[in-house]
């Protein structure tokens, strides 16, 4: 937080206590006595005489009182001049913020609601002389979208627009870079959309979404895609996050806010991704230095605190029964309760800044690393991430850290194998198929007839003509084994040995195998082959379905390997935080409040 930004902390604060203290004496400065309508002009000495009679209250001197309400009554007359003229004209006039490395010169946009965004990007990109698709526009907390029209978008004349850089233009050697960069958000999309369509332990490529324990959920597919376009846009921003990529890492973050709200409201209540979210977002905002965001995102921050309670418990109880430590979600805590005093530094709470600045100290005391224990564990073998977390669940003792690393490790390796062995579990039982009445033939009355001596086929049959009826399958299979015989010929596949033969005289052993289907025999099979010459015409189809799975499992497999570096990462690493920005903004704010 360099000095230019702290001169803009300390003016919008001072702007915040002003202006809440005005509403709480309901003064309208836009109004008599401090404004005369007819002269259109300002009543500057009645303006003066209530900043001397504020002076007590806000503990500021009169002359900083005086300007701030000067231009707090210029942007209520010129909000109250806009509101006429998108009245009689329909035009929007807009505030301009500009994140690091914008800037301009021009503050207000005047564009027509009517138009799109991508007009509003195109005008913006001028003011701020880069490429409008180097640019994103947020406003209320959302991305502004190109393709909708502007008044659909929930955008009011008067709102702030915050233009973000999410790709650099000034480099002519990172042009391959910030193309890819700029196609980046609506890649991630396809590429979750696509995986998150798969079936876990039936397609390949599929994605999963694991409950805290780190236990796959089993989802309705529409719920299952959602939330996995959601939680891999939530992780494309946190990577931006860790890169200091701010600009990008809040358009990413924002994104997956808006598809989380496609979930039901019950299935993001259940789970802490969208408490982290939120808590990400205000993050974000303070690490963008947009501190006229940051009084709006009280709410935001309600909200997480709300959901961390629910999903740890209000004594992070549930968490030690799953985990049987809370040290790291305590990481997440600290950082709530940081941006919680923040904002209320920033909204003119200062009691109540301070009381979460001191319990931000001592959150940020109890989860402090020993750096020497740290790298022993990492000599041992561990990694970085899973020694921090260890040690902050051990409390610092380096003995019980080991053990619970291990344990976790132990844990995790235990859910892997129960998932692959439910995946074969699955698999089996789509290999054998249903019964009569849909229902899925019973693996266990399948093993029970194997063991007893009956073939596998011959199990599975009868199996399905009794509905999984045990005795009674034993009883088919015992007293008529015949029609039981016939079923399973009826349902068996074509004769390996006759293949080999078809295939001996030259023929593909697809082509042999669909001619085997087709004519039943291997005579007639042979003199079908002959007769088309080895192609079958019924296989066309076949060939060009099989071609296009060929091409989407490539498809798929690309999408991975741009997704694998999100989808892959351990469950706990959205905890891994090393607290050092935390503390250096916990120093700043406490010297603020003259803690």
């Amino acid at each position: 937080m360099d000095s230019e930004n702290l001169a803009e902390i300390m003016e919008e604060t001072m702007m915040t206590k002003i202006r809440l203290k005005l509403n709480e004496q309901k003064v309208k400065l836009w109004e008599e006595p401090y404004y005369n309508k007819e002269q259109k002009s300002s009543a500057e000495g009645n303006i003066h005489e209530l900043a001397q009679t504020l002076k007590s209250e806000l503990d500021l001197p009169v002359p900083h009182i005086f300007q701030c309400m000067m231009s707090l009554q210029q942007n209520a007359l010129e909000k109250l001049e806009a509101r006429k003229r998108y009245e009689e004209s329909g035009v929007l006039y807009l505030r301009l913020k500009c994140s690091k490395g914008l800037k301009s010169r021009i503050r207000i946009v005047e564009i027509d609601s009517k138009q799109k965004g991508s007009d509003l990007q195109a005008k913006i990109g001028v003011l701020v002389d880069k490429n409008p698709a180097m640019l994103k526009l947020i406003s209320g907390g959302k991305v502004i979208q190109n393709m909708e029209i502007l008044n659909e978008q929930g955008l009011k004349t008067s709102s702030t627009i915050m233009a973000v850089l999410v790709s650099s233009d000034s480099q002519q050697q990172s042009q391959v870079v910030d193309e890819q960069r700029r196609l980046l958000l609506d890649q991630t999309k396809k590429d979750a959309e696509r995986l998150g369509a798969k079936t876990a332990g039936k397609d390949d490529f599929a994605l999963q979404i694991a409950d805290q324990s780190g236990r796959a959920l089993d989802l309705p597919e529409a719920e299952h895609k959602a939330l996995i376009i959601a939680m891999s846009l939530h992780e494309k921003g946190r990577e931006c996050l860790e890169n200091c990529d701010y600009p990008s890492a809040l358009v990413f973050l924002l994104e997956a806010e808006q598809e989380f709200s496609n979930c039901r409201s019950e299935l993001v209540e259940s789970v802490d991704n969208f408490a982290i979210l939120n808590l990400d977002i205000a993050w974000c905002y303070l690490m963008l230095q947009a501190v006229q965001e940051l009084p709006n995102a009280t709410a935001r921050l309600d909200n997480c605190e709300r959901m961390f309670k629910e999903s740890y418990g209000s004594n992070m109880e549930r968490v030690n029964t799953i985990k049987g430590s809370t040290g790291q979600e305590a990481a997440l805590l600290m950082r709530l309760h940081l941006l919680q005093g923040i904002v209320a530094y920033h909204s003119g709470r200062e009691r109540e800044a301070k009381l979460l600045f001191q319990k931000t100290k001592i959150e940020s005391q109890l989860l402090e690393v020993n750096e020497q224990l740290l790298f022993q564990l990492m000599d041992m073998g561990y990694g970085m991430a899973e020694s921090r977390l260890g040690l902050r669940a051990a409390k610092g003792n380096i003995e019980a850290a080991v053990i619970h690393i291990n344990q976790r490790r132990e844990e995790k390796e235990e859910i892997k194998k129960k998932e692959k062995e439910e995946r074969e579990l699955r698999k089996r039982r789509e290999s054998v198929g249903k019964c009569a009445d849909g229902s899925w033939v019973n693996l266990g009355y399948l093993d029970t007839l194997l063991r007893m001596g009956f073939p596998k086929k011959a199990g599975i049959v009868a199996l399905k003509q009794s509905n999984n009826g045990l005795n009674l399958a034993v009883q088919l299979l015992q007293e008529q084994p015949d029609l039981i015989q016939l079923a399973v010929d009826e349902t068996d596949e074509v004769n390996e040995e006759d293949i080999v033969k078809l295939v001996s005289l030259g023929y593909p052993a697809d082509v042999c195998r669909k001619a085997l289907e087709k004519e039943g025999n291997i005579e007639a099979a042979a003199e079908y082959l002959f007769q088309y010459k080895g192609e079958i015409p019924e296989m066309e189809g076949e060939r060009k379905e099989k071609r296009r799975r060929k091409e989407e499992k490539v498809e798929d497999e690309a999408s991975y390997e741009r997704m694998k570096g999100t989808i892959n990462k351990d469950e706990e690493h959205h905890l891994d935080i090393d607290l050092e920005l935390e503390k250096q903004y916990l120093d700043k704010y406490c010297k603020l409040c003259n803690l």
